[in-house]
C-alpha cells in the first residue's frame, strides 16, 4: 500500500463478466478459487437480500475526503472498498454517502470498519458490508496524511487490487482477481451444473454413508 497517491485509471472487467459473477453464489466462487479470496466472517452484509457485486475502487484509511475522491473516480457498476483498518470506535460510512453513491450508479460498499444509518442503507437497498454499526462517526479529517485512492489494500490478509471483482451475499464476501474473472465464471458454473446433476441422480436414494463408515472401522450398534 502506498500512501498519499491517487490513481485515476484502473483496468476493469466487462459489465457482462460482472453480471455473470453477480448470479453466482459466493460459496461456489470460493470453491472455484480453491478456498481462497474469502474475506473475514467479521465483515457481514448489513443489507439482507441485496447482492454486492462490482469492480473495486479503493479508499485507504477512514478519511472522508479520501473516500470522496474514490467516489468521484468510481464508475457506474463499481464497488467502494474502504480500508478503514477495522476500527470499531467510530463509523466511517453512512446513509448520506450511500445515497450519493447510488445516484452515481455505484452498486455498493465494503467497509473494513463500522457504519451507521443502517435503516437508510436498507431502505435504499444499497449493498453494504461492514464489521458492525456505531452511531458515533469520526471528527474529520482523520488519517488523511496516510490516505490513498485506488491502491492495493489488504484486509485480514486478503489482498484487494483496484479492478478486482468483489462479490458478497448472505454467506460473506469474496474477491475475484481481475486476471481470473473469466476462468472463475466458467469453473464455478461448471461445478454448479455438475453438483446439480449429481444430487438429481441421488434423489430419494441412500447415500451409502453408513457402509463407508463401517468400512472405515466404525462400530455399528
Amino acid at each position: 500500500m502506498t500512501a498519499r497517491e491517487i490513481h485515476t485509471q484502473i483496468s476493469r472487467p466487462t459489465r457482462d463478466q460482472i453480471s455473470a459473477l453477480s448470479r453466482l453464489p459466493v460459496a461456489a466462487i470460493v470453491d472455484a478459487l480453491g478456498k481462497t479470496g474469502a474475506l473475514t466472517p467479521d465483515l457481514k452484509s448489513l443489507t439482507p437480500h441485496v447482492v454486492l457485486c462490482g469492480s473495486v475502487v479503493t479508499a485507504l484509511g477512514p478519511d472522508v475526503t479520501v473516500r470522496r475522491a474514490a467516489i468521484d473516480l468510481a464508475q457506474p457498476g463499481d464497488v467502494l472498498v474502504v480500508a478503514g483498518g477495522g476500527a470499531r470506535a467510530h463509523s466511517c460510512f453512512g446513509g448520506a454517502t450511500a445515497r450519493h453513491m447510488q445516484s452515481r450508479g455505484i452498486t455498493g460498499a465494503l467497509v473494513d470498519g463500522m457504519v451507521r444509518d443502517v435503516y437508510e442503507l436498507r431502505t435504499l437497498g444499497f449493498a453494504t458490508f461492514a464489521r458492525g454499526t456505531n452511531p458515533i462517526n469520526y471528527r474529520y479529517p482523520v488519517g488523511q496524511e496516510e490516505g490513498a485512492v485506488n491502491v492495493p489494500v489488504s484486509i485480514d490478509g486478503v489482498s484487494i487490487t483496484p479492478g478486482d471483482v468483489l462479490v458478497g451475499d448472505q454467506d460473506g464476501a469474496v474477491v475475484v482477481p481481475r486476471s481470473q474473472v473469466e476462468h472463475i465464471i466458467a469453473t464455478t458454473q461448471a461445478a454448479m451444473d455438475a453438483e446439480a446433476k449429481k444430487w438429481e441422480a441421488r434423489e430419494g436414494q441412500s447415500l451409502g454413508a453408513v457402509q463407508k463408515l463401517t468400512d472405515a472401522g466404525y462400530r455399528i450398534i
